[in-house]
């Protein structure tokens, strides 16, 4: 073990003296994360569907039009989910900007309209996509505006919303009998009114006589057709979220990437200037050699994370929703990144090989992956090329415990396929470091 990690020490020496190494290493990541943080912050999606979760508990008119038009429209992918609670974990996933639930109080049509407490639509939201909320809540007015003409135009829907305009009216404690007089005559012309005439005019005035029976209540003021109540889905962590949170994250995959590049170069180095070879006289075999490669990387990789971190959480306020398994992601990213390393020494014969390479994948690997921009800024078509890359898996596997909070179910792919590259990556660059090594 002792040789192990003195050769170990030695490359993470060699990285430490190399101040372009250090800078793209510990430096570079910082720049980026807070860069995009601060690209982002403010900005919002116009280039792709927002994904929404919609669970419907009504069997309503209502809640159908409404089902159906947020399917039907242009700026949403939909998706239909059983429960609230599966919604909300789709949201918490990031499989989804948000959800929209349409609840079982869409039963009583337009009741609520002359009871005083509106058309209630829930929804919730990424707190990573503040920006979204907005565009959301005012679709979702628009879409339940649209159902108005189809309910003016259903006698049932009318019948029950003038009964309970009545009802409303009756109870009214703050009323005169004089003005229970009047609102029920109101109610009553505007149910004659709408009976007689066309669709668009009977939803104008029908909204006015509901109107009517309503100010005669007392409530005008707070008097809202449509309530659509929009929150952030609060992470169980239970501390409030930043655009940082997001961009963090691709921070560390680029301090990886550095990582990657300046360990994938050294092995190159050393075995174009027959450093291998001359290893070959010293008492050490080749797995101690593989090994202490490979640690280095490892360690390289676990240091600029951690000083990824300690940046988001003392300057940018950001908290880890799950320490323990976030550690295990930080482990996983840098085994997975340390294997490429090898393998991109294996495949490469020259120092610029090596470097016109290793700039070449990261390159392509972090346009693919989120490392440049996050997943879901992206078309469908790179998010489904995005499975090909490691950052995208480092993202994952990190965003799951920093800020998402999933289930540990839900982490368990993202690790599975972290380690499986960096074995893959180890197991291929041990046969091309083991070549001196063989008789």
């Amino acid at each position: 073990m002792r040789a192990i990690f003195a050769i170990a020490r030695k490359d993470l020496r060699l990285l430490l003296r190399d101040k372009g190494d250090v800078f793209f290493t510990f430096v570079f990541p910082v720049v980026i994360a807070i860069l995009f943080g601060f690209v982002f912050g403010g900005g919002s999606n116009s280039g792709s569907k927002l994904e929404l979760a919609v669970v419907r508990e009504s069997d309503s008119v209502l809640a159908l039009g409404i089902e159906e038009d947020l399917a039907n429209d242009a700026a949403f992918e939909t998706t239909v989910f059983p429960t609230r609670d599966a919604a909300a974990d789709a949201v918490r996933a990031g499989k989804v900007t948000a959800a929209v639930i349409l609840p079982k109080s869409l039963d009583s049509g337009l009741e609520g309209l002359f009871s005083g407490q509106g058309i209630a639509i829930d929804a919730v939201v990424d707190p990573s996509r503040r920006a979204e909320a907005g565009l959301i809540q005012g679709k979702l007015n628009e879409l339940a505006f649209r159902q108005f003409p189809k309910l003016f135009a259903n006698p049932t829907e009318m019948s029950r919303a003038f009964s309970a305009a009545r009802s409303s009216i009756a109870s009214a404690r703050g009323m005169s009998p004089t003005q229970k007089l009047l609102g029920a005559g109101m109610i009553t012309a505007a149910e004659s009114f709408t009976s007689s005439i066309g669709d668009e005019s009977a939803s104008a005035n029908a909204s006015g006589g509901g109107g009517g029976a309503n100010n005669a209540a007392g409530n005008t003021a707070d008097f809202t057709p449509i309530r659509v109540k929009v929150e952030e889905l609060a992470p169980r962590a239970g501390r409030p979220r930043a655009s940082f949170d997001v961009t963090f994250p691709q921070g560390i995959v680029w301090g990886l990437a550095g990582c990657f590049g300046a360990f994938a170069s050294s092995l190159v180095t050393e075995r174009a200037r027959g450093t291998l070879d001359r290893l070959r006289l010293a008492p050490i075999t080749a797995f101690h050699l593989i090994s202490g490669k490979a640690i280095a990387c490892l360690l390289a990789g676990l240091l600029v994370q951690a000083l990824v971190f300690a940046v988001a959480i003392i300057f940018f306020g950001s908290s880890v929703a799950q320490p323990a398994m976030l550690v295990i992601a930080a482990f996983a990213a840098s085994f997975a990144f340390a294997g490429l390393a090898m393998a991109l020494a294996a495949f490469c014969r020259t120092e610029a090989e090596a470097n016109g390479a290793g700039r070449g994948a990261i390159l392509i690997l972090a346009l693919i992956g989120g490392g440049t921009i996050p997943l879901f800024f992206m078309p469908p078509f790179l998010r489904t090329l995005s499975y090909g890359s490691p950052f995208r898996w480092a993202v994952a596997a990190i965003e799951g415990p920093f800020w998402r909070d999933t289930s540990v179910g839900e982490q368990i792919v993202p690790l599975i396929v972290l380690f499986a590259i960096g074995f893959l990556g180890w197991i291929i660059g041990a046969r091309a470091l083991w070549r001196p090594f063989a008789r």
